[in-house]
């Protein structure tokens, strides 16, 4: 786990700072860049901005109101300790988000597309800061947990049919046009959030074949405090048998494999490929 996330997870300061900056950066691209264009969020701020273009109800008093059911269930099927947490994080975030409800007057740019991009970027830096610190804002992230635990469902695609209601909901109301910019904006802000959340903090797994195949997998093991799997290999046109080094690290981690690897031998082959998820000893599992 990187220091980063140590960090955020020992300093309750500093988790709620860097809470409390996302839920302002989000807030800032829903109610600055995609309300005033009538685009429309994931999720529940999603559903409360078109309850607020029919209604004029402040957005934040939607998303709470919107929220209290979510919760109530959330309550009986979830972790309690979970539930708290997410619900200080949905007041948090209610709050910011009806203070901030004007925002967009203060922003000049009436270009539909920049308010897509620039507001998905905006609310998915957010969302990934939040998520960066295993915090939730509740609202579909609560539904999506209970579906996973009562139906094993997993909670991206939960996640995923909740946003394609709204995109549906806001084609109804909007046209056809608005909806689409809209699924532009879901698809920016959810790379910018995948991005954030998982910055600094990527799984690679690492194949070498070498000759010096013990002294490599020992300094791992010393230096980076690391699992390392011995695999029998043979080449198909020389038919040497060596053995094959594997190992999952995290991102920052190799170039410190390729140097211990290269001190050894210089003819080291070297495979780096991405993991899209580790389970078991040395790594947590992934948030959200």
């Amino acid at each position: 786990m990187s220091k980063v996330n140590t960090a955020l997870e020992d300093n309750l300061l500093l988790r709620y700072s860097v809470i409390i900056a996302g839920m302002t950066i989000a807030c800032i691209g829903i109610n600055g860049f995609l309300r005033p264009a009538h685009l429309l969020s994931g999720g529940v701020p999603g559903a409360s901005a078109a309850i607020n273009y029919l209604t004029d109800i402040n957005i934040g008093f939607l998303t709470f109101l919107i929220n209290v059911p979510i919760f109530v269930l959330g309550f009986i099927y979830l972790e309690k300790d979970f539930c708290v947490t997410s619900l200080i994080n949905m007041l948090l975030f209610s709050t910011l988000l009806g203070l901030t409800q004007d925002i967009g007057h203060f922003i000049p740019t009436k270009d539909i597309l920049l308010q897509s991009i620039y507001g998905g970027i905006l609310s998915g830096i957010g969302t990934g800061l939040v998520f960066r610190t295993k915090s939730s804002q509740g609202g579909t992230d609560i539904i999506a947990a209970i579906l996973k635990f009562k139906k094993n469902i997993p909670m991206k695609d939960t996640t995923f049919g909740i946003n394609i209601m709204i995109v549906s909901i806001g084609g109804i109301l909007f046209g056809l046009d608005l909806a689409l910019y809209t699924l532009i904006g879901m698809f920016i802000s959810a790379s910018a959030m995948n991005f954030v959340k998982d910055a600094m903090n990527y799984q690679k797994s690492v194949m070498v074949i070498s000759k010096e195949s013990d002294c490599i997998a020992r300094d791992i093991m010393e230096i980076l405090h690391r699992g390392v799997t011995f695999l029998d290999a043979e080449g198909a046109y020389t038919h040497d048998r060596k053995k094959l080094i594997y190992c999952i690290v995290s991102s920052n981690e190799i170039p410190k494999i390729k140097e211990i690897a290269l001190k050894y031998d210089k003819k080291s082959f070297i495979s780096v490929n991405d993991v899209s998820e580790v389970k078991g000893r040395g790594f947590k599992e992934k948030f959200l």
